[in-house]
C-alpha cells in the first residue's frame, strides 16, 4: 500500500502550520525534504502511517486530520483532482474520484450509498491500515471528510452543507470543533459517512469543462491499463500520467524505469527511435489535443509547461513543421 507524495506533502506542510518543524517532521518518518517536490514518489504504507503519528505527536494537536482537511484543495489528488474540477456535478466529481483514487493512495476506500432522495458518501480505511496504525487512520479519515466539504466549496462556488455526519470511531476532542466543520455529527456509528440531499450533490461543478474532462479522463485510464505496452508506449504513457505531460529528462525516465540512461537509449533503439524523438512526439500528441481548446492558449500552455503563451505557440509550429 501506499500514498503519492502530494498526500504526504499537504500533510506535512499542514503539520508546519500548526507548530511543527518541517526538518523534524521528515527525520522522524525517513523522508528527505528534497523528496517532497517529487510528486511522482509513491510514499510506502509505513512511512504514511508515520507521518500522520509523528505529525500528531510533534504538534500535540489531536484533531489535526481533522483541521488540515478543512485547507485540503483538489491539488492533492494530482490528475484526479483536475478531473474533479472538469466534471460537471459534485456526485460526477466524487464518482471519478472512486474510480480513479487508487492512482494515488490504496488505503481509503471510498463510496456511495443512495437512499431515495439521500446520498451517502462512505469512507473506510483498508483493515490493515486500520490496524496497523488506528491513530493515522482515524486522522486520514477526518481528513478526507472535512476535505471533501472544503473540495465541494470550491467547485461548487458556495458552501455544501450535509444533512449529518457519522464516524465510526470514537470523539477524539472537542464536539464543538467536530460541529463546527459538519454540523450534526455523531460517533460510534456503523461507519463514516457524510450524507447529503441528493439535489445537493447535483450542484453543477463551476469549473467544469468537458474538453479537459476528456482528456484527464484518458490520461488515468491510461495509467491504469499497462498491458502489453511497447517501451515507447510505456514512456509515453508515462510521461502523460504520472507527469501530467510535462517532460522529464531521460535520466529521471530511466531511473522510474529501473534502468541505466545507457540501457534506455539502447532498448529506444533497438525499437527504432531515440528519447528525443520519443519527446518531440509526446509533445506533438499533447499539444494537438490540448488546441482543442481554441480561444484559450494561456490555458493550454501552462497545461504544456509553458509560462509564456508565445514560446508555446513557436513550440507548436515547430513540432507540426510550420515556419
Amino acid at each position: 500500500m501506499f500514498a503519492h507524495m502530494p498526500i504526504i506533502q499537504g500533510i506535512l506542510y499542514g503539520a508546519t502550520q500548526h507548530g511543527a518543524r518541517l526538518s523534524e517532521l521528515c527525520s522522524a518518518i525517513g523522508i528527505s525534504p528534497d523528496q517532497l517536490g517529487d510528486s511522482e514518489v509513491k510514499v510506502p504504507f509505513e512511512q504514511a502511517c508515520q507521518t500522520w503519528e509523528q505529525s500528531v505527536r510533534i504538534t500535540k494537536n489531536n484533531l489535526l486530520g481533522l483541521h488540515l482537511g478543512e485547507i485540503s484543495t483538489v491539488s492533492v489528488m494530482g490528475i484526479v483532482g483536475n478531473l474533479m474540477q472538469s466534471s460537471p456535478d459534485l456526485l460526477s466529481a466524487f464518482e471519478n474520484l472512486i474510480q480513479f483514487v487508487s492512482t494515488a493512495t490504496d488505503m481509503i476506500v471510498f463510496g456511495i450509498k443512495r437512499n431515495g432522495h439521500e446520498i451517502s458518501l462512505t469512507y473506510k480505511p483498508v483493515t490493515l491500515y486500520q490496524k496497523t496504525s488506528p491513530v493515522a487512520a482515524r486522522h486520514s479519515i477526518e481528513q478526507s471528510m472535512a476535505g471533501t466539504l472544503n473540495v465541494f466549496g470550491h467547485l461548487a462556488g458556495k458552501k455544501i452543507k450535509p444533512l449529518c455526519t457519522t464516524f465510526k470511531h470514537k470523539r477524539a476532542g472537542d464536539l464543538s470543533e467536530y460541529q463546527r466543520v459538519f454540523g450534526n455529527v455523531a460517533f460510534n456509528t456503523n461507519g463514516n459517512h457524510l450524507v447529503f440531499k441528493k439535489e445537493d450533490l447535483l450542484t453543477p461543478v463551476v469549473s467544469q469543462d468537458k474538453t479537459l474532462f476528456a482528456i484527464f479522463e484518458k490520461m488515468l485510464q491510461e495509467k491504469k491499463s499497462t498491458k502489453n505496452l511497447t517501451l515507447p508506449a510505456q514512456i509515453k504513457q508515462l510521461v502523460r500520467t504520472d507527469f501530467q505531460g510535462q517532460i522529464p529528462s531521460l535520466e529521471v525516465i530511466a531511473s522510474r524505469m529501473n534502468m541505466t540512461p545507457r540501457t534506455l537509449q539502447r532498448r529506444l533503439t533497438d525499437e527504432g527511435t531515440t528519447f528525443r524523438e520519443l519527446v518531440a512526439s509526446i509533445q506533438k500528441d499533447l499539444a494537438s489535443e490540448l488546441f482543442n481548446l481554441k480561444g484559450r492558449i494561456s490555458q493550454v500552455s501552462g497545461l504544456m509547461g509553458y509560462s509564456d503563451p508565445s514560446a508555446f505557440r513557436r513550440a507548436y509550429k515547430k513540432w507540426n513543421g510550420q515556419k
